[in-house]
């Protein structure tokens, strides 16, 4: 308690000191407590279900990689034949959501989720008014039931008690409520309400459009559970050989890892990132306590002279150090609070289930890193400071303040250790901010600019073929197009950038189909290409003559005629899309009329996929269905000036064809092309910032050092000058210094970064973890703003007077 007390009275004694010092850890604790926050509400803390770690997603494993999405007679059969699981549940993979109409309010597009009858017990949870799903609703034909949200309860029916067994329309359907959930509960893909899925088991169904989730057996290990899944795989493709080919087979993820997917890398970088702005930060603190040290030689002597042991010392200054630290992380953690608000302001979008907020484990966090980060940056200075040179420090009539060799060169070989980790930082922000520009450069095959995008949900029996679907659109897309200032309006399946579906196909005379093929497929209406201003390489667009009476037609993009066309001409080929998904999908071969240039479908980062599009008239009717079933449809507009202004106009022209059909997720296709880079951004924002707060804090390192340095000289300058140094001369010398040490953290640096930027490769697009020219600029900026830092010390050194620095002695 002595020590404690006196420690915090020579911190108040010293506040210049005690407040950079502070706000150095402050800053570097802060950025630690923020980051941790968001890694334990992401990866540490578990789902909010009971016992979530035993909640696995059944996903199909290929050669290279894995789909989450399975079939329903696959999904049936893992559920008859497991020996892992206590219940099995499958849903839909995205959902197409349905209009909601009624009484209760204004006609509005809702996300529902087609769940099987298990879902929640799978899950664990439960209604708070009413019941879950029970296994007579799950049959085909069953009277239709809901469940709702506790959201959509309070927002829709005023959060009405007696909602149970009231009637919820949607798309045009009556459905009763069979429950409501309890305040808080969420799933992915996120919901307003839940319907029974009524799978019927066809072995001829073979899409993959549903996610299987299991609840694993308390006896059963992870290890043993996989293990079962191989011998279902193996079963399954000798009893369903065309559901499933020789080189797949099925694979188990945690329910978790498959929510945070590939934010785990991101961050645990992201956290190295702060981990070396708080080793900057205590290099900072040690250089301080190493020159306050040297100010206390005398009082540290005359303790050893009058007894004090060097443990006792040692314990004194520990104490000091470790107060100076807790005071920074209480600081800091107040810095993390806020620096949270504005991390979570910037982020692309929330993860669903994952609520990021502080907790126990953050403080708890925070003192830790306080207390270490208290002995780790103290423990050297103080074993400096307790063995002074008695002889030397207790001559009478000494009063200059000295610095032995040793201190010096620790000093040098902190900022060079600040310089080098800067640098790795510098380096890494760099290369990402690279490959944020590369990304915006890249053409994404389409002009984004003046375009509108809407969805719609077509569910129900008003959209169940698809001439209801072709008669719907033939007769809005007119009254679009007459607004005026619109250029083109068209419908898709779904928008560039986002996931969309894929179907099998064939090439008509081909011997190369027994590999089972894919492309990926669209739905469009004549005016898509022109609307989103897709180039047309060879042949024509579809027109208003390519009906459901005309022959079928297919455009495909460059990349399908080169791979499989080579240099010739594919219009006029035909191509059968669908026939191994059984008959009732299968469309009748379809001739090739165009070629449009590529369009990167699958993301900016991403090579363009093989692309095939059909007009939506010529779609096989219980293929419409299906997609109405799982997508949502997505009208695109392009205007002749900025799109947002005729939101409304467009969307009172859609109601006034249909009042039951609203329009939601209304973005410009510019905020789609943002939003499909929004994690890069983010990524390199984080970095970037990092890396700016550790080139400021070694800044401060090397003026701080040399500052220092040239006070601690003073006598030798003024001796140097004496005997004729000119002041250009002296600024040399002190410039030298700076930029030797500097050039030494710049080297080592090089050394570390060539094998650490290794770790960003996965977050990088076009441009290698080891680009020299970044390499070189980033060394060059670091070698600049050394030579500025030390600058400023050197214009001191210039300025001193040799008469006082000599009358001083």
């Amino acid at each position: 308690m002595r020590d404690l007390r006196y420690a915090f009275r020579m911190l108040l004694k010293n506040p210049g000191f005690t407040a950079v010092a502070a706000l150095a850890l402050a800053l570097g604790i802060g950025a630690n407590s923020a980051l941790f926050t968001i890694i334990n509400s992401v990866l540490l803390r578990p789902l909010p279900y009971p016992d979530s770690e035993r909640l696995l997603l059944v996903k199909r494993r290929f050669v290279r990689g894995s789909s989450p999405s399975l079939s329903i007679p696959l999904i049936d059969y893992v559920r008859r034949n497991n020996r892992a699981f206590e219940r099995i549940a499958a849903f839909d993979l995205l959902g197409a959501g349905y209009n909601l109409t009624g009484p209760e309010g204004e006609p509005e597009r809702v996300r529902g989720v087609r769940v099987t009858a298990e879902f929640f017990r799978v899950i664990g949870a439960g209604p708070a008014l009413g019941r879950g799903l029970l296994p007579e609703d799950d049959v085909p034909g069953a009277p239709r039931v809901v469940v709702i949200t506790h959201g959509l309860w309070k927002r829709r029916f005023g959060a009405d008690p007696g909602v149970v067994g009231r009637r919820l329309t949607l798309g045009a359907e009556s459905y009763a409520v069979a429950g409501v959930m309890p305040a808080g509960f969420e799933f992915v893909p996120e919901a307003d309400l839940w319907t029974p899925l009524q799978p019927v088991v066809k072995a001829t169904d073979v899409g993959n459009y549903l996610l299987c989730l299991g609840r694993l057996k308390a006896s059963v290990t992870r290890e043993q559970a996989q293990a079962d899944m191989e011998r279902l795989a193996q079963r399954f493709r000798q009893d369903y050989p065309k559901h499933m080919g020789p080189s797949q087979s099925l694979l188990l993820t945690p329910l978790h890892e498959q929510i945070v997917g590939d934010m785990r890398p991101a961050l645990l970088v992201l956290w190295g990132a702060v981990g070396c702005v708080l080793l900057i930060a205590c290099a900072n603190v040690a250089n301080l306590l190493l020159a306050r040290a040297a100010t206390r030689h005398r009082e540290i002597a005359l303790r050893v002279a009058l007894g004090a042991r060097r443990r006792r010392l040692l314990r004194q200054l520990l104490t000091e150090s470790t107060l100076l630290a807790l005071v920074g992380g209480a600081l800091g953690l107040l810095l993390g609070y806020w620096g949270l608000k504005a991390l979570l302001a910037a982020a692309p979008a929330r993860i669903p289930l994952i609520q990021v907020g502080m907790d126990a484990r953050v403080c708890i966090f925070t003192l830790a890193v306080s207390l270490v980060t208290g002995v780790v940056f103290g423990m050297v200075p103080a074993l400096q400071a307790s063995r002074p040179d008695l002889a030397e420090t207790l001559k009478e009539g000494s009063g200059r303040t000295t610095s032995g060799a040793g201190r010096r060169r620790l000093r040098s070989l902190l900022v060079a250790g600040e310089v080098a980790i800067a640098l790795m930082l510098v380096v890494g922000a760099a290369l990402l901010m690279e490959t944020f520009v590369r990304l915006r450069s890249v053409q994404p095959g389409f002009d984004p600019h003046r375009v509108l995008t809407m969805q719609m949900s077509l569910t129900g029996p008003r959209f169940a073929t698809t001439a209801l679907v072709d008669d719907f659109f033939r007769r809005v897309l007119p009254r679009l197009e007459a607004v005026p200032g619109v250029e083109a309006a068209a419908t898709v399946t779904n928008l560039p950038l986002e996931l969309g579906p894929d179907l099998p196909f064939e090439i008509e005379g081909r011997s190369d189909n027994q590999n089972n093929p894919s492309v990926q497929w669209r739905s469009t209406t004549p005016h898509y290409f022109r609307a989103m201003k897709i180039p047309l390489k060879r042949g024509r667009y579809f027109t208003d003559g390519d009906t459901a009476l005309s022959p079928a037609v297919i455009i495909i993009n460059e990349t399908f005629a080169r791979r499989f066309w080579g240099n010739r001409d594919p219009v006029g080929e035909r191509i059968t899309l669908a026939r191994a998904m059984g008959r009732e999908f299968t469309d009748p071969p379809r001739q090739v009329v165009g070629v449009t240039g590529d369009v990167k479908e699958l993301g900016l980062d991403q090579p363009p996929p093989l692309m095939a599009f059909v007009p939506c008239s010529q779609v096989p009717p219980a293929l419409m269905a299906l997609l109405n079933r799982l997508l949502p449809v997505a009208w695109v507009v392009r205007t002749a000036a900025e799109p947002t202004g005729l939101t409304a106009a467009l969307q009172r022209e859609i109601l006034a064809v249909d009042r039951s059909q609203p329009v939601a997720n209304v973005r410009t296709m510019e905020q789609v092309l943002n939003g499909s880079t929004a994690r890069q951004n983010f990524s390199m924002l984080l970095l970037g910032l990092f890396a700016g707060l550790a080139l400021l804090l070694a800044t401060v390192g090397i003026y701080g050092v040399m500052s220092y340095a040239v006070s601690l000289r003073t006598h030798e300058i003024g001796v140097r000058m004496a005997l004729g140094a000119g002041s250009r001369r002296v600024a040399a010398l002190v410039l030298a210094e700076g930029m030797t040490l500097a050039l030494a953290g710049v080297c080592v640096g090089l050394a570390a970064s060539f094998g650490l930027t290794r770790l960003l490769a996965g977050l990088l697009f076009g441009v290698r973890p080891t680009d020299p020219a970044t390499f070189a600029g980033v060394s060059i900026l670091l070698l600049a703003v050394a030579l500025a830092a030390s600058y400023l010390p050197a214009r001191r050194a210039m300025r001193v007077d040799p008469i006082i620095a000599l009358r001083h002695e």
